[in-house]
């Protein structure tokens, strides 16, 4: 899967549970501030709505996730 602004929360949790632990590091604790709307939505709107600090960088990290 390549990870872009497009790809929703839902679609990168359902694959990797364990992801949660990288959003945490880019600002956003998804377990406590995300509920369940927000899953759907995309990357790109998630990043003002979420508090993410880097989405360039949060993409880069999910997407080396994904390639192993």
């Amino acid at each position: 899967m390549t990870i872009t602004t497009n790809t929703t929360l839902k679609e990168i949790l359902d694959l990797h549970p364990e992801a949660v632990s990288i959003f945490i590091k880019h600002g956003c604790d998804v377990n406590s501030e995300c509920d369940e709307s927000i899953h759907d939505t995309e990357l790109e709107l998630c990043e003002a709505m979420c508090h993410l600090d880097d989405l360039d960088g949060l993409i880069k990290e999910l997407q080396a996730l994904f390639d192993k």
